[in-house]
């Protein structure tokens, strides 16, 4: 089954233990070679070609990968739904999500639990919501306060649903911060938006910028071990199945 979105953009199925599964085809000039890859947070599977002669060649190249496909997709963390019963991270903290019957907001937090009301089938949305509100509210506090120390000051902060990377730093100043950062606890997310604070000052990973970011934080190394320890596994949580 064959459908294109764009001339560098083309989906297939490849079938792999007895499960029909996804995969893109990207065209990229600059590949020295035709690779596939495994999105290691959302089993993606993607085949990169050099030019549209590989094209047809992708399902087959990716086929006789499909052992190698197949371990690396056993890796992927199970996705998480946000619906009550389920306990989610939040700084860190374990809270179970619990369904209520009338309440102060449709999201409410209190005593470890995450209360959400309405409709069994809102609950998703809803907490997903409520984290990126709590999420947005922390980084831009935590911006301000990490910009007032280096005096810079973000243009723009916003909250994206990435697995690529937690946050990333414009040259217009514009600050970007994967959501589920919230679910960290607080002194990994404070790294994460004191590093992308002191790339306003200096867009480069230099010496000059690492200093800024000791002005920020008294312990990198701590963090950037939890992230690469557990980071994956924040990568679970609302990713639809």
């Amino acid at each position: 089954m064959l459908f294109r979105k764009k001339p560098s953009l083309r989906h297939e199925l490849l079938k792999i233990d007895g499960q029909l599964l996804e995969v893109k085809v990207r065209l990229n000039p600059r590949a020295r070679r035709m690779i596939v890859k495994v999105n290691p947070s959302t089993g993606e599977i993607c085949v990169t070609v050099r030019s549209q002669r590989g094209l047809p060649a992708a399902l087959d190249f990716a086929r006789g990968e499909k052992d190698w496909i197949a371990r690396q997709l056993a890796k992927v963390p199970q996705p998480v739904s946000l619906v009550p019963g389920v306990s989610v991270p939040l700084h860190g903290v374990p809270h179970e999500i619990r369904a209520a019957a009338k309440g102060p907001a449709p999201v409410w937090c209190e005593d470890g639990v995450i209360w959400v009301r309405g409709q069994a089938t809102h609950a998703p949305r809803r907490v997903l919501d409520f984290l990126k509100k709590e999420a947005r509210k922390t980084f831009e506090a935590r911006a301000m306060r990490h910009g007032e120390k280096i005096g810079v000051k973000p243009s723009r902060i916003t909250v994206r649903d990435t697995v690529s990377r937690w946050g990333s730093c414009s040259s217009a100043r514009s600050l970007s911060f994967s959501w589920r950062l919230i679910l960290a606890p607080d002194f990994v997310l404070d790294y994460v938006v004191a590093h992308e604070v002191a790339h306003i000052r200096q867009m480069n990973h230099s010496p000059r910028f690492w200093a800024e970011v000791k002005k920020l934080v008294s312990d990198i190394e701590a963090p950037q071990h939890w992230l690469r320890t557990h980071g994956r596994e924040l990568q679970r949580y609302g990713l639809k199945a």
